[in-house]
């Protein structure tokens, strides 16, 4: 956290043309979770004082959307620069004898370590000017420090505003990439659009914003080049992960943005003792928590509030959204669990679909082609092959025959199936809920049941074989009779 009086400001009010959608820019997705809620996520981590967005473009669904309690929102109904947006918030730092943060919407990679290291930073800007730091929350004016300004180095700036120094290293300028003259297009130091201000200094500079340039914008950046006029200089904080900075502006730079962040969370697991086999084709969500030696094949998804402990397996194609997973799990491949829990030492797949608050017992096996939904599972109980068990309770040590199914909707209500302890299932019984079959109980092969079945009873619903002697040498001399 930052230890001095901050408000935080994020704008999000762009809609974001190159998108070519009518979603709001910062409403775009990144591992399951919209942009705007990573930059709310660090700007949260170095717990501000105030936190204030600035929306614009579909406003109601942006502050649904960004589900911050505390927050303040304040519209911006005409888009007419970063400046213009940055004015409509001086109400909520009007008499703000402290700093203001500024950070926008579409830069989703930002670490809230860097935001605090740019807090820090300033701190010792102070130090070196002499200022007591026990001073900053009973507030100090005409010092020329007026705040610090992230930056970093990038491969290719296009695009981005160039950041021009003086001999000292103090910013004197940041030039917008349509503005800038091609010795300033070669500078390489770019501007985040990520700073802190000493807010009194701030609002006088403000109020002195002009839109004469390209674009016809109050840009933010001119604030350095005012505040440095009246002898009140902007730092540079340059950081060396310069991925940080990146914004998005498109969907192929969402695209790109994605992957970094799926690569930073990968790393951080592998570093914690997992194993992914072939990351890149790993997909793996911020709310995601792995304990140690899980192993990971490729090409799963990891979704939402999913847990999966030790020892567990994920082999390949497998898809898992918010989920627990025990110990010592084996999900094979192209299985598909959502909304269950797997307990320690069960067998899911190959082939297998696990769904809606389903809940498979240890040591149990639910195998190939075999569905699950809203039911509970005992320990060591297998259907291994080809069944669909929904709306049912069924106990432990059960087998279910391959081709079993719960007949569980009547086409008005869905009815609840019961098998209970060590009961055994023959291969294509059609259990007609609701109905219970009792410990030990045996149903025939190929039965249709409709009434329970006691306790170590045997049920079996099967029409009598007939047997029809020479009939195909009969079907054969029909044919040739009829001439067909």
């Amino acid at each position: 956290m930052i230890d001095f009086p901050l408000v935080a400001v994020i704008l999000a009010a762009g809609k974001g043309t190159r998108f070519k959608s009518d979603k709001p820019k910062v409403l775009h997705t990144i591992l399951g979770k919209p942009m705007l809620w990573y930059v709310k996520y660090s700007v949260s981590w170095i717990k501000p004082d105030k936190t204030v967005i600035v929306v614009g473009h579909k406003k109601e669904d942006v502050i649904s959307s960004v589900n911050c309690n505390g927050c303040l929102f304040v519209h911006q109904d005409e888009q007419l620069g970063t400046g213009h947006a940055v004015s409509l918030v001086k109400e909520h730092f009007m008499d703000f004898d402290g700093y203001v943060l500024i950070i926008n919407g579409d830069t989703p990679l930002v670490r809230g370590e860097t935001l605090h290291n740019a807090g820090e930073y300033l701190k010792a800007l102070i130090r070196y000017e002499g200022v007591n730091l026990n001073t900053l929350r009973k507030g100090y004016r005409n010092r020329s420090i007026a705040g610090v300004a992230i930056t970093a180095r990038v491969p290719n700036p296009y695009g981005y505003g160039r950041v021009v120094r003086d001999e000292n290293g103090r910013i004197m300028k940041i030039v917008e990439e349509k503005d800038a003259d091609p010795q300033e297009k070669r500078i390489n130091e770019v501007n985040s659009g990520i700073y802190i201000f000493y807010a009194p200094y701030l609002i006088q500079a403000l109020d002195k914003l002009q839109n004469d340039n390209a674009q016809g914008e109050y840009y933010l950046t001119d604030v350095v080049r005012i505040m440095r006029e009246e002898g009140r200089y902007t730092y540079a904080l340059e950081i060396l992960d310069y991925t940080e900075i990146l914004n998005v502006n498109d969907r192929l730079q969402l695209a790109g943005v994605e992957n970094i962040l799926k690569q930073r969370f990968i790393t951080f697991w592998a570093l914690n003792g997992n194993t992914f086999h072939q990351p890149e084709s790993t997909w793996i969500e911020f709310d995601v928590d792995l304990s140690r030696d899980v192993e990971i094949f490729q090409n799963c998804m990891l979704v939402g509030k999913t847990q999966i402990y030790e020892g567990t397996v994920i082999e390949a194609n497998c898809v898992i959204k918010n989920s627990r997973i025990g110990k010592n799990v084996r999900v094979l491949a192209n299985s598909y669990i959502e909304d269950s829990v797997i307990e320690d030492g069960a067998v899911i797949g190959p082939f297998a679909r696990i769904r809606a608050n389903s809940v498979i017992g240890e040591s149990s096996q639910i195998g190939n082609f075999v569905e699950v939904k809203n039911s509970r599972i005992g320990k060591e109980t297998y259907a291994k092959h080809l069944s669909y068990l929904g709306d049912a309770q069924i106990g432990n040590k059960v087998n279910i025959g391959a081709g079993t199914i719960t007949c569980n909707f009547d086409g008005y209500r869905k009815h609840q199936t019961v098998i209970k302890d060590r009961a055994f299932i023959g291969s294509d019984t059609m259990l007609v809920a609701p109905i219970t079959v009792g410990e030990e109980a045996i149903t025939g092969s190929g039965s249709v049941i409709t009434k329970d079945v006691p306790d170590r009873a045997l049920a079996i619903e099967r029409n009598q074989q007939k047997i029809i002697e020479n009939y195909v040498e009969m079907r054969k001399k029909k044919y040739e009779k009829s001439g067909d």
